[in-house]
């Protein structure tokens, strides 16, 4: 079932909807401004719903400066480019530079989150499909773009978020969703107890910017070590170059098992041990960003919360951060007859 809900007026003056969607025992609210997700609720052990998602309670939170891009899709470009720069059919293309030297998230102010989609609603399928475009050079990169975002939940409780670009000349997308999920409940504090396992033998080292080296490294050893379960907070203050570098966890983990044909596999596993919430996330895309959270403050969100550091956690599916620099990186450059596609599911449960 889908219902709709005005949810404020957008800064250029376009009316934006929250859209529910209810099956199988939990319901998603997205919103066609930034094609975002606003919240998930979802039962624990003992039956009581809660939204497990971060974000805030009006559009204006998300209009602002959201520097934590709550629930955001994030395109062209997800996560960090050296410098800004990259090269494409030879020819040069310059981001913003909007963290340091480097650029991150494509573009805090005029970036897809910023922006009201188009929208499709397929009732029957308990699918919202959103769309938006982008001319040649717009965002600073190549091609007349069209961009999808398509959420949808199944009979099973299933939520699935399948993301695609179509180009008409060779260009660069690599898209994602920033949403932040506490299993007690979003405003319920901290996830250092949350027990998680990860799917990923490696990860990508990063320098003192946060951005790739080049470095895919084996975790075992490591704080970055998530193939047996446990705790987000049992390393995440480590004397380990990398943890101390990123405040926490802020690395791309190399997902077992990537095909470039696109195979979902699974990716995360995460429970809370006193509400007795599971996740489960499985993806296509090489890797998926692990953050936990490690600068959130903010006041007065969602339902007057306060968020603080680590009181959230993200996990990001993406082509490695810098791919475009780094030709060992798997490529996910786009263009005629090859789209880019990235399917997300998550799927929620109980110990």
């Amino acid at each position: 079932m889908i219902t709709t809900a005005p949810f404020g007026t957008a800064p250029d003056g376009s009316p934006v909807t929250c859209y529910s969607i209810s099956a199988g025992g939990i319901t998603v609210r997205v919103m066609d401004f930034g094609a975002t997700i606003l919240g998930i609720d979802a039962p624990d052990a003992a039956g009581n719903v809660a939204d497990v998602v971060l974000g805030y309670g009006s559009l204006d939170g998300y209009a602002a400066a959201n520097p934590s891009c709550y629930g955001a899709t994030i395109a062209p470009s997800a996560n960090r480019i050296r410098g800004g720069h990259l090269v494409i059919d030879g020819t040069e293309w310059q981001l913003v530079k909007n963290e340091g030297d480097n650029n991150l998230h494509t573009d805090f102010d005029r970036g897809l989150h910023k922006r009201v989609w188009d929208v499709e609603v397929d009732e029957d399928a308990d699918t919202v499909r959103m769309t938006t475009a982008l001319a040649h050079g717009e965002l600073d990169l190549p091609g007349e773009r069209t961009f999808t975002a398509e959420f949808s939940v199944s009979p099973a409780g299933v939520f699935r978020l399948y993301y695609r670009c179509e180009s008409d000349r060779r260009t660069f997308a690599n898209m994602t969703n920033h949403v932040y999920f506490n299993l007690g409940g979003h405003d319920s504090g901290t996830i250092r107890d949350h027990v998680v396992s990860i799917d990923a033998s490696r990860f990508a080292v990063i320098d003192a910017g946060s951005v790739s080296t080049g470095e895919l490294r084996d975790v075992a050893g490591t704080p970055l070590d998530f193939r047996t379960p446990k705790p987000l907070g049992a390393e995440i203050d480590a004397d380990y170059e990398q943890i101390q570098l990123a405040h926490g966890y802020d690395h791309c983990m190399c997902v077992d098992g990537f095909w470039a044909c696109g195979r979902l596999r699974h990716a995360l596993h995460a429970e809370d041990p006193a509400s007795g919430r599971t996740l489960d996330i499985s993806i296509t895309a090489p890797g998926a960003h692990l953050y936990s959270g490690n600068f959130l403050g903010d006041e007065h969100a969602k339902d007057d919360a306060t968020y603080s550091a680590n009181d959230g956690f993200a996990f990001e599916p993406e082509y490695y951060p810098d791919c475009p620099n780094i030709p060992s990186f798997p490529q996910c450059f786009c263009g005629p007859g090859f789209p880019y596609e990235s399917t997300i599911e998550y799927r929620f449960g109980t110990i």
